[in-house]
């Protein structure tokens, strides 16, 4: 993550800076991207950079937690709305996700940002807690939790498998869309499809 040196700037300057990198890494692959281009288009010293970031990947993984920020803040508020579903929660994540204004910058590098995550497997869903809910008065508003009242399974290993597999799936079918290999429409039925699979075997 960045250097305390790039939190002590201005926001003018963070801005500029976190502007110059998303134009980058929207622009090409992690492998392709050019710390060159970045220093240029942020009107900074290369010096500067390293006092700011550790090295090219410090500064996407600085992209990359802003987006599961976001990301994780809509799961939060998703399973407080849907009692504790996962599943519910994936679908509307989903709908959040393709529905979602974004302009030729972001998209771009929402498409980046969501294939390398894909590639290192990042579990979105890591910060849920798990908990029995015996009615809706138990729900924490404070806190995010997935209802294992819902499921016929309660390990611990399980749990995190199935949140493994629902990151995956979801991922794959907002990339698809994105990528216009498929509608919106189409991208949420094959989500319902998966989910349905993982339903059977594991609800009660």
């Amino acid at each position: 993550m960045p250097k305390s040196t790039f939190y002590n700037l201005n926001n003018e300057k963070k801005e500029k800076i976190e502007k110059a990198l998303k134009k980058e890494f929207s622009k090409h692959s992690f492998e392709k991207a050019s710390i060159s281009n970045i220093i240029e288009e942020a009107q900074i010293p290369r010096g500067s950079f390293y006092q700011y970031f550790e090295d090219k990947e410090d500064a996407l993984k600085y992209l990359i937690e802003n987006f599961l920020k976001e990301e994780r803040e809509e799961i939060e508020k998703l399973l407080l709305i849907n009692e504790g579903d996962i599943f519910l929660t994936t679908i509307d994540l989903y709908t959040y996700l393709v529905d979602k204004k974004y302009d030729e910058t972001e998209l771009k590098l929402l498409k980046n940002i969501i294939n390398k995550l894909r590639n290192e497997n990042v579990n979105i869903f890591e910060i849920v807690k798990t908990k029995k809910l015996q009615n809706t008065k138990d729900i924490d508003n404070h806190n995010c939790y997935l209802n294992t009242q819902l499921l016929n399974i309660e390990d611990e290993k399980d749990i995190k498998y199935i949140m493994r597999i629902l990151t995956c799936v979801l991922r794959s079918e907002v990339i698809d869309v994105m990528h216009n290999k498929i509608s919106k429409e189409e991208g949420k039925n094959e989500l319902l499809k998966q989910i349905e699979i993982l339903k059977r075997g594991m609800t009660k």
